[in-house]
């Protein structure tokens, strides 16, 4: 066979193998290294493409064999973000230049680059040990396993699995483990639960403070600053009561609110 024409056939059947139909219709049981992670990833195929690119040599017209020659980074370090189905999810927090997953109390905690790159190095493991005897096994095993690999994908994943300030704010249904969202959810509820609208009554901020830093006690939260409540409580109590803070509740000064009740309940 001409040599052209033979290099123009293993082009075709590469791309071949590269592809997957709509309905992501593969063999039960994957035979190339692409199948075994498109299989696992459907999400990461859909948008970044296919894994590898695979290299795959006629030997007889029976049987041939399959090289994965080159990575998709970007596909790989759309997987260090979890599988939705499994409630296995990863971002990186831009704001702290933080990775967090989320645990299986679905809170997220805290996690660090080196455990994402050996979660890396194990699926491509993985996938080597499931693969049939045709697949070369020489970069599944070793070549894409190496530092340099895993560490591109680290700072790949940064941009594509990147979160704003946005995904951890108070009203966002992602938690974590003491961040800082949490003391204005308690605020929040601290408003809308403790106090209350009452004329001629007067809540000063050193009574709301002390009754505050019991709830956040009770909660095993970090302490506040006077002045850090004094910033999250003035912008909830004016859009629910619509008053501002004074500085003359009594002849010496004072800061706190005119026309705000405490209730003696406090919110569970």
């Amino acid at each position: 066979m001409v040599p052209e024409l033979a290099l123009i056939r293993s082009e075709l059947r590469l791309y071949e193998l590269n592809e997957f139909d709509q309905f992501n219709h593969q063999p039960s049981t994957p035979t190339t290294p692409n199948q075994w992670f498109v299989k696992l990833y459907p999400e990461a195929y859909e948008n970044h493409g296919s894994p590898f690119l695979e290299l795959v040599e006629q030997i007889d017209q029976f049987s041939s064999q399959v090289l994965p020659i080159t990575i998709n980074h970007d596909f790989f370090a759309s997987c260090l973000g979890g599988r939705k189905d499994l409630n296995h999810h990863v971002i990186y927090f831009e704001p702290e230049m933080q990775w967090y997953f989320q645990d299986s109390d679905q809170i997220f905690k805290p996690t660090q680059p080196e455990k994402l790159m050996t979660q890396f190095r194990a699926l491509m493991m993985k996938c080597a040990e499931e693969m049939p005897g045709q697949v070369h096994k020489l970069n599944l095993v070793h070549e894409f396993r190496q530092d340099k690999t895993a560490k591109l994908l680290i700072q790949r994943a940064k941009s594509i699995l990147a979160a704003d300030q946005s995904f951890f704010s108070a009203t966002s249904p992602n938690q974590r483990i003491r961040g800082l969202e949490l003391v204005e959810r308690v605020a929040r509820r601290f408003v809308d639960e403790v106090l209350t609208n009452e004329p001629g009554q007067i809540l000063t901020l050193n009574e709301a403070l002390a009754v505050f830093r019991g709830l956040l006690k009770e909660k095993n939260l970090p302490d506040i600053k006077r002045s850090d409540f004094r910033a999250v409580m003035v912008p909830l109590v004016r859009e629910q009561f619509n008053v501002a803070l004074r500085n003359d509740l009594h002849s010496g000064g004072g800061r706190g609110w005119k026309g705000v009740k405490m209730l003696q309940s406090s919110p569970n």
